[in-house]
C-alpha cells in the first residue's frame, strides 16, 4: 500500500496520531489529535494504555504512528509505509507483526541503529534484511493487535545509519513540514 493509499484510508476515521518526538509534527496543524509518547517502545507503550483507557464507550479509534527512522535503502527526508514490523530486543530476538497491503519493513529495535550502538558488521546485516530502523513502531503495532484497533505506521527517514547523525534537529524540521503537508491531504471537506 503506498503513503497515499494510506491517507485515502485514514480519511473521515477517528484517527489519533502517535509520535514520540515533539519535533516531528506539530500538532496544531494536522487533522487529528496528536499524542507525543517520548522515545521508546515502553514509552509508546504505556502512553497507549492511557490513552485508550480514556476512550469514550463505543469508540472506533484508528492508530497512526508516524515518525523518524533510520534507513540504508531510502534516501533522507522519504517518508515511507511500513506493513511489516519486526520487534528486535537487545539479544536482536525476533517477533513480527505484518499489516495488509505492500510496504517496507522496520526494525523496532531498544536503541539508536548505528555503527555507534552497533558493529559495522551487524548494522550491514541488518541493513540488508530490513528497510528501516525505529525504536517505537512495534510496541504500537503490537497494542493495536492486542485490542484490534486499525494501525498504520508512515516513517520518514532521518539518517542513514552510518554513525554520522548529522543535525537530527534540522532534519526534523523538514521531516515535521513533510508529514504536515502529508497529512493535510486528510482533511475533511
Amino acid at each position: 500500500m503506498t503513503v497515499n493509499k494510506v491517507l485515502e484510508q485514514l480519511k473521515d476515521r477517528d484517527v489519533t496520531l502517535f509520535v514520540a518526538d515533539e519535533g516531528e509534527i506539530s500538532p496544531s496543524d494536522v487533522p487529528f489529535p496528536v499524542v507525543i509518547t517520548g522515545m521508546g517502545k515502553m514509552r509508546m507503550f504505556s502512553t497507549l494504555v492511557k490513552w485508550h483507557a480514556s476512550l469514550p464507550e463505543g469508540c472506533n479509534p484508528v492508530v497512526l504512528n508516524i515518525g523518524s527512522a533510520g534507513s540504508a535503502k531510502y534516501p533522507i527526508g522519504t517518508i515511507v509505509n511500513c506493513t511489516r514490523i519486526v520487534n528486535g530486543g537487545c539479544e536482536l530476538v525476533e517477533d513480527c507483526i505484518e499489516l495488509p497491503g505492500e510496504g517496507a519493513s522496520i526494525f523496532s529495535g531498544d536503541y539508536f541503529m548505528s555503527t555507534q550502538t552497533f558493529s559495522p558488521q551487524q548494522v550491514k546485516a541488518l541493513s540488508e534484511q530490513y528497510d528501516l530502523f525505529d525504536m517505537e513502531a512495534y510496541a504500537a503495532a503490537q497494542f493495536c493487535r492486542i485490542y484490534g484497533i486499525p494501525f498504520y505506521c508512515l516513517k520518514a527517514v532521518s539518517d542513514n545509519l552510518d554513525g554520522n547523525l548529522k543535525d537530527w534537529r534540522s532534519i526534523l524540521s523538514d521531516i515535521r513540514t513533510r508529514f504536515t503537508n502529508l497529512l493535510d491531504t486528510c482533511k475533511q471537506n
